[in-house]
């Protein structure tokens, strides 16, 4: 949260389980009075003690293309200009293929449609390590699935198995934010820079 709010910029936040394609709370924004405060009373209600058979790859398309961060939806969440950014956190492979025939791939082509530019959209994981889990900090097998869609949409897979979570949600948050810097390919001229975004 402190690295959206050092970069001044408008964000969305929500949260939903690999369980539901549902918000599990209100979408936390820059408005939001205690952003820091929601986001984790919003973490703290989802637990622990979910499916056995987690599917976040099949709740998220649900949530994206008809459910609350579907741009038909009611939320406001869905933002046509806006980068989506798709974490994805779980201790196991995604269990999606007993809810639909899609394969990660398929995932990954739905992100990407959403919006005009591939640069507006990003997956990142943090789950078991590749390829096969980790063993510390409690155990997670190897987030098959997830890593799929990661590495077909350029994202970052990080380990749940880590013992300090505060590089990895900084790291995410920080490639979670559009490019507001440029680099010039040559030495610029200054009087005739015009810049458009």
């Amino acid at each position: 949260m402190n690295a959206f709010t050092a970069a001044g910029v408008s964000y969305q936040i929500a949260l939903i389980t690999t369980d539901s394609a549902d918000f599990v709370g209100d979408v936390i924004t820059n408005a939001t009075a205690d952003p820091v405060g929601e986001f984790n009373l919003q973490v703290d209600s989802i637990g622990t003690r979910g499916s056995a058979m987690e599917a976040g790859l099949w709740h998220a398309y649900e949530s994206t293309t008809t459910g609350d961060a579907s741009s038909g939806s009611s939320t406001g969440f869905f933002r046509e200009h806006s980068r989506l950014v798709v974490v994805y956190v779980s201790d196991e492979p995604d269990w999606s293929t007993y809810r639909s025939t899609m394969v990660p791939s398929d995932y990954s082509a739905s992100l990407l449609s959403l919006k005009s530019s591939s640069s507006l959209v990003a997956a990142h994981a943090i789950s078991g390590d590749y390829p096969s889990g980790c063993s510390t900090n409690g155990g997670a097998q190897f987030g098959d699935g997830y890593y799929d869609v990661v590495n077909d949409l350029g994202g970052t897979f990080m380990s749940i198995c880590a013992s300090d979570w505060s590089t990895t949600m900084d790291t995410l948050a920080r490639e979670s934010l559009a490019q507001i810097a440029f680099a010039l390919s040559d030495m610029p001229i200054e009087e005739t820079i015009h810049v458009t975004v």
